[in-house]
């Protein structure tokens, strides 16, 4: 019996994986034509927050990092306050999750932004990045340490604080463990396979 105990919990704890867990980290999606567009909450699939704007490659001049879109984090205001972009994702308790993203003034080299990553009971990276210029893309990397809980990946403007020009953004990834449980139904059907095992094992050696 201890070995059918010591399956299962196999199966359920050693689905582990490798993955980016940024969604649209790129903005390529909405694809738009050509120009910007903005959303007033959201981007199919990954990011919230808010007035998110996304720029095509070579609009007013300026070439995406990667791909053929990039994303500006301050848009249209509406209350005069800070914008702010974010996705919130799981992580593995004591894991290791590189991270990285390229970044841009849109306006002038006095643009600045705040990058938070946290959970609801720790602050795990902060910092502002005031250090990037119109003129070429910038990038950045480091690591943090997952905490087996919620974990927000958060961007917020700082100059402007509100307006319609800032800080473009591209390519941003979290790469790490990702843990996947299987169905309960999949655990029971193995449950259920190995007992019968065991059982005519032991009916054989009678």
């Amino acid at each position: 019996m201890k070995y059918i105990t010591a399956a299962i919990a196999a199966l359920a704890f050693s689905s582990l994986s490798n993955a980016n867990l940024i969604t649209n980290g790129g903005f390529e999606s909405p694809d738009i034509n050509s120009g910007w567009t903005y959303q007033l909450d959201d981007l199919p699939g990954g990011w919230e927050g808010d007035n998110i704007e996304v720029w095509k490659t070579g609009f007013n001049g300026v070439n995406s990092f990667a791909g053929d879109q990039h994303g500006e984090l301050n848009a249209h205001p509406n209350d005069g306050t800070n914008f702010s972009i974010f996705q919130t994702f799981n992580t593995v308790d004591q894991a290791d999750y590189d991270f990285s993203f390229a970044y841009r003034a849109r306006n002038n080299n006095s643009e600045s932004f705040l990058l938070e990553i946290f959970t609801d009971t720790s602050d795990l990276f902060s910092m502002i990045f005031d250090d990037h210029t119109t003129s070429a893309w910038s990038t950045f990397s480091d690591v943090f340490l997952g905490t087996g809980e919620l974990t927000t990946f958060r961007f917020t403007s700082i100059n402007p604080n509100s307006g319609t020009v800032g800080n473009f953004l591209d390519a941003v990834t979290v790469e790490g463990e990702v843990a996947s449980v299987p169905e309960p139904g999949s655990l029971a059907l193995l449950a259920i396979g190995l007992i019968g095992l065991g059982i005519s094992r032991k009916n054989i050696r009678a």
